[in-house]
């Protein structure tokens, strides 16, 4: 009986010898026989050491080689790696300015206003005229930091005057405190002017006022 071939049951492939036993339709092979019978096609591969393989999936060709790297692939990798870097650190510089910025604003909101120092002076004195109005102005330095200044004036031979409160903004660090002192009538005077501060800190200064009117 000739195995060679089978009528309509597609294409039969053998390795190896074929023995043939039996009679009738049945038949046995020996040997390294591999075989697969379709309707259609039959895919058939050879693999190493001689063995033949069947079968879909089976890949039609040796695997492809992996892909080498291009040569620019590390330079963009090292630019990459430098701007993340650089984005790194300019982060972490804005980041330190705008805690020194926080912190600087806390610092002058809760720092309380200091006097730093008073001085007395009298803007225009009086000279010989008569029946005059002497300005006389206090210059206080501050530190700067928003607050309250109260004080009053003292005047030699007058009762104290009343306390007056004098609004300092942020950043002036210069206050002036007027004090007009009025003089009628024909003889001379020295008196003294003081301005008495209460708050933020008691601090006095004083200068001298001058009036001398002769009449004839």
């Amino acid at each position: 009986m000739d195995l060679g071939s089978t009528v309509g049951l597609g294409r039969t492939v053998g390795v190896g010898r074929t023995q043939v036993s039996g009679a009738g339709s049945e038949a046995t092979v020996a040997g390294a026989v591999s075989s697969r019978t379709v309707g259609v096609s039959t895919e058939r591969v050879a693999a190493a050491g001689g063995e033949t393989r069947f079968g879909p999936g089976v890949p039609v060709g040796p695997p492809a080689a992996p892909a080498w790297p291009q040569s620019g692939a590390g330079a963009g990798v090292r630019s990459r790696s430098v701007w993340r870097r650089v984005v790194s650190v300019l982060s972490t510089l804005l980041t330190v300015v705008l805690l020194v910025a926080v912190g600087l604003f806390l610092w002058q909101r809760l720092s309380p206003l200091e006097i730093e120092g008073v001085t007395v002076a009298v803007v225009e004195p009086a000279g010989t005229r008569c029946d005059v109005t002497v300005e006389v102005a206090a210059t206080v330095r501050t530190n700067g930091n928003a607050g309250t200044i109260r004080y009053q004036w003292l005047r030699s031979g007058s009762p104290p005057g009343a306390l007056v409160s004098e609004r300092v903004g942020r950043g002036q660090r210069s206050v002036s405190l007027p004090l007009k002192w009025s003089f009628t009538g024909v003889g001379t005077a020295r008196e003294t002017a003081t301005v008495n501060i209460v708050e933020p800190s008691v601090t006095q200064a004083g200068t001298e006022v001058r009036y001398a009117c002769r009449r004839r």
